[in-house]
């Protein structure tokens, strides 16, 4: 016959940084079989009987970690946009003014274009900010070069075809759709 005793310890659960621990232990004991019975007559009415035995026990400790994370909500920066998105946040609007009036300061191409990539290397930025910015160059050659540059620091990367828009040439779209295929 097996007799078993499960003897709960403890359960805990405790709460910390959203998760649940808890841990369970059981104790189970189970006489073996392999006990040893001596029976002696010694004569004149005198006997010896002897029982032994073992009993096995058992303990299993089991700890289950459950993770409570609350869900996450998205923040959105542009409005209606829910595609890939390549950078965030993108810069506010008063930094964004700042910005393109020292771009819009700039008298030559070249230093537009250099202040510009300065710009967009240390910020995020969304697509209608650096059109604005790229509107601000006099030639397609600065405006691809600072467009290209720019692709990996815009927030709504799938909103990118707005940048067309800036070009007198059909050649340089041509050419900046070119650039983000080998990049895809």
């Amino acid at each position: 016959m097996k007799i078993t005793l499960s003897i709960l310890l403890f359960v805990l659960t405790l709460s910390i940084s959203a998760q649940t621990i808890m841990t369970q232990t059981t104790t189970t004991n189970t006489p073996a079989n392999n006990g040893v019975n001596i029976n002696m007559n010694m004569g004149e009415g005198t006997s010896i009987k002897m029982n032994m035995g073992n009993t096995q026990q058992q303990t299993t400790t089991q700890t289950t970690i459950i993770t409570n994370r609350a869900p996450q909500t998205a923040v959105v920066y542009v409005t209606g946009y829910s595609g890939k998105v390549g950078c965030t946040p993108p810069v506010s609007e008063q930094r964004f003014n700042q910005m393109i009036n020292s771009v819009k300061n700039q008298s030559f191409s070249d230093d537009k274009q250099r202040v510009t990539k300065q710009i967009v290397k240390s910020n995020c930025m969304t697509v209608d900010q650096l059109v604005d910015l790229l509107n601000e160059f006099s030639f397609d050659d600065g405006k691809l070069d600072t467009a290209k540059f720019a692709y990996n620091y815009i927030y709504d990367v799938e909103n990118y075809f707005k940048v067309f828009d800036v070009f007198s040439f059909s050649s340089s779209g041509e050419e900046l759709e070119q650039y983000i295929n080998d990049r895809n």
